[in-house]
């Protein structure tokens, strides 16, 4: 019973536009601490409408795993701390001009972000309430 609601919360949330995915990837990252990426013998990558690499990210392993498919066959989730996400996976990209991609569907849609607006929608979303 657990599994199947699982599965369908999982559904529900594949089912929201990218800006809404986006939010819900806010709020799950900045409570666990952590976001998830695919890697095999690398990060996997995507491709934006310009023809740059993107960085695909995801709130959680179970919505990583789904996108593991064609040319990320292979491809494992693997989590990457946010403390390190901010102070230095996302600078670095910041510095290369390496979009991310927020919250990829195993259809491919993502919400597009700078480097520089995901650290700052994070760090928003860290702080406290006054």
């Amino acid at each position: 019973m657990e599994r199947e609601q699982n599965q369908e919360r999982i559904e529900a949330v594949l089912r929201l536009p990218a800006a809404r995915r986006y939010a819900y990837f806010l709020q799950r990252v900045t409570e666990s601490g952590e976001v998830w990426g695919l890697d095999g013998e690398g990060w996997a990558l995507a491709l934006d409408d310009a023809g740059r690499d993107v960085l695909p990210l995801w709130p959680a392993p179970e919505f990583a795993e789904l996108c593991a498919t064609r040319l990320w066959s292979g491809f494992k989730p693997r989590a990457i701390p946010l403390q390190e996400l901010l102070e230095s996976v996302l600078p670095q990209l910041e510095q290369e001009g390496m979009p991310v991609g927020i919250f990829f569907t195993p259809q491919g849609q993502g919400h597009p972000a700078s480097a520089r607006e995901l650290i700052d929608a994070l760090r928003s979303a860290r702080a406290p309430l006054a």
